[in-house]
């Protein structure tokens, strides 16, 4: 069995308890990342909603295919993952296409599309205020995105799309709009 985890299941650990026999970077060629569920409860409220990671269709001329973790396990463990995973991530696996270094395979994702889903077409000016206004029990919307984009980061999984969203929170959050700036400053001054 294959998993891909293009969020936190990439840094915290969880494939130990579950007997993880392999753990490789991958690629979901046709999948992006995207802060497109809302939060309700953990990183926002139904009145002030926090957005969260998901995985969207890559497509357009900007997108950029998603690079995370791909985790094997044994077989025998996928119901009881299943299970604890579902649970997590609020919705079903389904199975997508992975791209392995000289080998392809297909790996189980969590992708949510259910009601809490926000527009795919709504601004990045919208998204960065939704993210500074919404806390929830877990902490704040911005902490997330903060902690998401600094773990790609450092396991060398950067996205140019979190980078994005994180440099229009930036420039709301200090009243500037950064077109054309020093974007490096701007990332590492507000961590």
């Amino acid at each position: 069995m294959w998993l891909f985890g293009y969020g936190s299941l990439m840094w915290d650990g969880w494939e130990r308890r579950y007997g993880c026999i392999r753990r490789e970077h991958a690629m979901a060629p046709e999948h992006r990342r995207i802060f497109n569920k809302k939060s309700l409860e953990r990183w926002g409220t139904r009145t002030q909603p926090g957005l969260t990671l998901n995985l969207a269709p890559a497509n357009g001329e900007h997108a950029q295919p998603c690079r995370g973790i791909a985790f094997s396990f044994p077989d025998t463990r996928q119901a009881e993952i299943e299970d604890y995973l579902s649970e997590r991530e609020t919705c079903v696996a389904r199975a997508i296409a992975v791209a392995l270094p000289g080998e392809r395979i297909t790996a189980h994702t969590y992708i949510y599309e259910g009601p809490r889903l926000v527009e795919d077409d709504l601004s990045l000016d919208t998204r960065a205020t939704m993210i500074l206004l919404a806390e929830g029990v877990a902490g704040s919307s911005y902490d997330y995105i903060r902690n998401v984009r600094d773990h790609l980061e450092g396991l060398g999984v950067g996205d140019p799309a979190v980078d994005e969203l994180w440099r229009a929170v930036i420039a709301k959050k200090n009243g500037t709009h950064n077109e054309g700036g020093d974007v490096t400053a701007d990332l590492s001054r507000n961590r």
